[in-house]
């Protein structure tokens, strides 16, 4: 008798696997939307694919950047996130700060790399980039 019914429950928590399985595989291909990001995975290079994509980078607890972007193609193997409507805010303490807007990008995350590509803009202070610009232009020479 005791043996028959640890045969039945051994029965039922392998059903209960096979059906949690089932629904894991057949639900592996819909997107998951965590409030205004939506994540959904993709195939051919692209692993991850990510709506209002938004990373911050701080020292020491203050702001140095923030880089936003509408469409964001993560490739985890070639460590490149490839974005669509890009923004970048540089902040240069004392509150000032330079944004940084183009049509798209790629984003390198080990080495923080971005290349802009297309109508890009940068608006902000002049005077701090012409110091920045003429103190660059004689350690060349």
């Amino acid at each position: 008798m005791i043996n028959a019914f640890r045969k039945f429950l051994l029965l039922v928590v392998f059903g209960v696997i096979a059906l949690a399985g089932f629904y894991f595989l057949r639900n592996l291909d819909t997107s998951i939307d965590i409030g205004n990001v939506n994540i959904k995975a993709m195939s051919e290079g692209v692993d991850v694919e990510i709506e209002n994509f938004k990373v911050t980078h701080e020292n020491k607890g203050v702001k140095e950047w923030e880089l936003t972007a509408d469409l964001a193609q993560v490739d985890n193997k070639q460590d490149l996130t490839k974005l669509q409507n890009v923004e970048m805010v540089v902040h240069k303490g004392e509150g000032r700060q330079y944004i940084i807007s183009a049509d798209s990008g790629v984003y390198k995350s080990k080495t923080e790399d971005v290349s802009l590509d297309g109508n890009v803009k940068l608006l902000g202070s002049a005077n701090g980039l012409k110091k920045r610009l003429a103190n660059t232009s004689k350690k060349i020479d």
